[in-house]
């Protein structure tokens, strides 16, 4: 992360080395996110995203992507109850490269970002079926293949976070069961993101 900080700041500083003709050189990204994670619990959430970048080059841009999402998951069934898993936190500091294809006005771009994820929640929900107490800290490397458009300042795409570690196992205990149920929730998510686009313009 810091060597990433220290590269944006000599690209910013050294006009030698913006070698984008048509753009502006700084660009920042923003989007408004759905989040979707599938395993045997399913979570669903909504999050935001800024990544302020550089245009290296007319069709390569450079920069961070900070990220932050709350995810509720599915409800489990213990018995007759649908019990309650409470509601989790997703952060995520990356560092990202866009490839766009085109110089127009319209830019079908691939990114690829790379770097820290955290996911923590506390809940506990009690029902005449079942228990579910949970407390977690989950921090990992991840990386972040997205493919989208630029429509102007328009922006929309498609991220899959796969992050390391696999799914995160949740026990569910059914009240006077000894024996505890073992589900799985999803540490990977797909995102659907809308959004837009500031500075980064093309110089007429």
């Amino acid at each position: 992360m810091r060597l990433t900080l220290a590269a944006l700041a000599v690209l910013a500083a050294t006009p030698a080395l913006a070698t984008s003709e048509n753009y502006q050189p700084i660009r920042v990204d923003t989007t408004f996110n759905f989040v979707y994670g599938a395993a045997d619990v399913r979570e669903y959430g909504i999050g935001a995203a800024i990544e302020p970048k550089f245009n290296v080059t007319d069709q390569i841009a450079v920069g961070l992507r900070l990220e932050g999402a709350a995810l509720v998951p599915e409800s489990v069934s213990v018995g007759s109850d649908n019990v309650s898993m409470g509601v989790r936190a997703l952060s995520a500091y990356l560092a990202k490269v866009d490839y766009y294809f085109t110089t127009t006005d319209v830019r079908p771009f691939v990114g690829l970002g790379a770097g820290y994820y955290s996911i923590g929640g506390v809940s506990q929900s009690v029902g005449s079926g079942g228990v579910v107490q949970q407390g977690e800290a989950f921090t990992g490397f991840g990386v972040a293949p997205q493919l989208g458009v630029n429509f102007g300042a328009f922006r929309l795409a498609g991220t899959y976070h796969f992050l390391t570690g696999g799914d995160r196992v949740v026990l569910v205990q059914a009240v006077g069961s000894t024996v505890p149920m073992e589900r799985t929730m999803p540490t990977s998510y797909f995102a659907l993101e809308l959004g837009g686009t500031f500075g980064g313009k093309r110089i007429k």
